[in-house]
């Protein structure tokens, strides 16, 4: 039985989520892992700095695809992850069929440019990324002097470059989704982006690498260890959330792929394989969030504050008989921990089981068209209302605060913006991702209508309503597709629904900077392409530091 929706979709439920084996990272590498996709370096140009490019080939499954790379080397100070930003330290193309020397050429001209460059439809994404300026230079050093990084100076940050964008789906003349669709390999979406980020790491490795042994031909190579645990680093801003309420299908695949395995989970009797399995997840986990003491995790628990936690569910598993319990019973227990340490909970929990790993991936491709019912009497939506939308009711939007903010793109820097009501300049152009406020002006203008009258009239009296019917009508059918928040509302917290997106791409690290961005790490413990192509296993879950027991 799946949690309902005003549980699942509760914000700070969404907010306590963690990365599992259906997260769009672990699905995408267990597909490469198992069909043995291999990657070669085909092309290798640099000097001692860092400028040059790179090739690698893909042969993934029978299907050839290339990743081109283009490297310099930025002063600190023009470094940005912003969107408005115009050069970046590497800019790369994930591209389908043969790089011949034209196609290459032309590649070198447009992807470095990218908002202002131009590509064929050949070409599936584009990406780049930045050096971290706290980290690149600190690991080619240590290399070269025949050494490897040492933890305690590279704290809880897992990575030395940090992307900032993945394009895809046409936009600047890249190949479209339909596209995607044809691609065998890449045919689940979001596969192609995750793709593109999985060889930004690996070509982060030989980067550092490059440059130590410029410095030095006898420099060091990282270690097994380091290079599975360094990961990508990656920073989020206020535009995931406006996306995830414009898009309700996808906030509802989102969503089942989360709740429909960990109903799965939870219904299923454990055994005492899977109990002994539990345990020792449980255990690494406690030991992965105890060494996690450097990061900014305001609003949320320290990794010490949640490996705490996390013993007192091994301590209750502990209380269980080795099999012949559900797994509901234990989680009802877990409660008690607080929904962060719950959900790691979720995720070791839905480890266990692999058999819905195909269905799940199914899930995530929907289709996000919206339409008006205009034969469809006022009574009846007013019953749409009140089945689907009683939630609102919570929100007074008399009270100041229930509209103390409003969302808008701030012209200098494209980006999303959160302004102050009655004192920020933008309102005039203000976005309508207020779910709640317009749900709460429809049903007032409903009330008075004839029960029998059609929408199509109804909104000749009140067109400004057609935007929020023709979501109410289209998102009927969802058991997931709202989010249960008032996003105007001054206490209203982006952080969780950041993270919520950050999980299930299979994100880590959650490092919150304000209330409205935070810093993460994709892919670190990661299988590398060396172990990919060898069909290594998928148990990478909560990776320890190097130099610690697994």
């Amino acid at each position: 039985m799946t949690r309902p929706a005003d549980t699942a979709l509760a914000p700070a439920e969404l907010g306590a989520a963690r990365y599992t084996r259906h997260s769009f990272a672990r699905s995408f590498l267990r597909q490469a892992a198992r069909e043995r996709w291999a990657v070669s370096r085909t092309r290798w140009e640099f000097d001692d700095s860092g400028h040059g490019e790179a090739v690698y080939r893909i042969d993934a499954d029978g299907t050839l695809l290339h990743f081109a790379v283009f490297s310099t080397v930025l002063r600190e100070n023009e470094r940005t992850d912003r969107v408005i930003a115009k050069r970046w330290d590497v800019t790369a193309a994930l591209v389908e069929g043969p790089v011949p020397d034209d196609r290459l050429a032309e590649l070198r001209r447009e992807v470095p440019r990218q908002e202002a460059g131009r590509a064929d439809a050949a070409t599936l994404v584009w990406t780049r990324a930045n050096r971290s300026e706290r980290f690149f230079d600190y690991v080619v050093a240590q290399l070269a002097a025949g050494a490897q990084p040492d933890c305690a100076t590279m704290g809880d940050a897992c990575y030395i470059l940090r992307s900032t964008a993945f394009y895809s789906n046409g936009k600047f003349g890249l190949a479209d989704f339909d596209r995607l669709a044809e691609i065998p390999p890449l045919q689940v979406p979001y596969r192609a982006q995750m793709l593109a980020a999985w060889l930004l790491r690996e070509f982060s490795y030989d980067l550092v690498e490059q440059c130590a042994a410029c410095r030095n031909p006898a420099a060091a190579k990282l270690s097994g260890e380091w290079r599975r645990y360094l990961g990508l680093g990656n920073a989020t801003g206020l535009g995931m959330v406006p996306f995830v309420v414009n898009h309700p299908h996808i906030l509802d695949a989102w969503c089942s792929a989360r709740e429909l395995p960990l109903a799965h989970a939870l219904d299923a009797e454990a055994d005492a394989g899977s109990v002994r399995r539990a345990s020792e997840l449980l255990d690494r986990a406690r030991r992965y969030f105890a060494e996690r003491d450097t990061l900014t995790t305001a609003p949320y628990l320290t990794g010490p504050e949640l490996a705490d936690r996390l013993g007192g569910i091994a301590s209750l598993l502990s209380e269980f008989p080795a099999g012949g319990f559900r797994w509901r019973d234990l989680d009802d227990r877990a409660a008690e921990f607080g929904a962060e340490a719950r959900a790691v909970l979720h995720t070791v929990l839905v480890e266990l089981d692999d058999s819905l790993d195909a269905e799940i991936e199914h899930l995530l491709t929907c289709d996000q068209r919206r339409r008006v019912d205009l034969a469809q009497t006022c009574g009846e939506l007013r019953d749409l209302l009140a089945d689907r939308y009683d939630w609102t009711r919570e929100f007074d939007f008399t009270d100041p605060n229930e509209q103390a903010r409003f969302w808008f793109s701030a012209e200098d820097n494209e980006e999303p913006r959160r302004g102050n009501r009655g004192q920020d300049p933008g309102e005039s152009m203000e976005h309508p991702i207020d779910v709640a406020r317009a749900v709460h002006a429809l049903r007032h203008d409903l009330a008075a209508a004839d029960a029998g009258r059609s929408v199509a009239e109804f909104l000749l009296e009140f067109p400004w309503h057609r935007g929020i019917v023709a979501r109410v009508q289209s998102v009927a059918g969802l058991r997931y597709g709202e989010v249960r928040a008032n996003l105007l509302a001054g206490d209203f917290l982006p952080l969780h629904l950041q993270r919520f997106q950050l999980a299930l791409y299979g994100m880590e690290n959650y490092s919150p900077q304000s209330t409205d961005w935070l810093r993460v790490t994709l892919f670190s413990g990661a299988p590398r392409a060396r172990d990919v192509e060898s069909g290594a296993d998928d148990d990478w879950l909560f990776t320890r530091k190097p130099g610690k027991e697994s």
